[in-house]
């Protein structure tokens, strides 16, 4: 999943650039909270995992 999403992100990075057009820091942030997520599952930090889980979900709470 993590894999998908991080794919899309490059592919919608790389378009921008290459229409010499900004990138939007939203895309910068969510690549932010891939990386970080990845992080907190080698680190196996579930509160680290959520946190950024939510923040890439959009900030809103998680319902468990």
């Amino acid at each position: 999943m993590l894999d998908d999403l991080k794919n899309q992100l490059a592919v919608t990075i790389k378009a921008y650039q290459s229409e010499g057009k900004p990138v939007p820091d939203q895309l910068w942030e969510q690549g932010i909270y891939i990386f970080e997520i990845e992080n907190a599952l080698r680190e196996n930090d579930e509160v680290k995992f959520e946190y950024y889980m939510e923040q890439l979900l959009g900030g809103g709470t998680l319902i468990a």
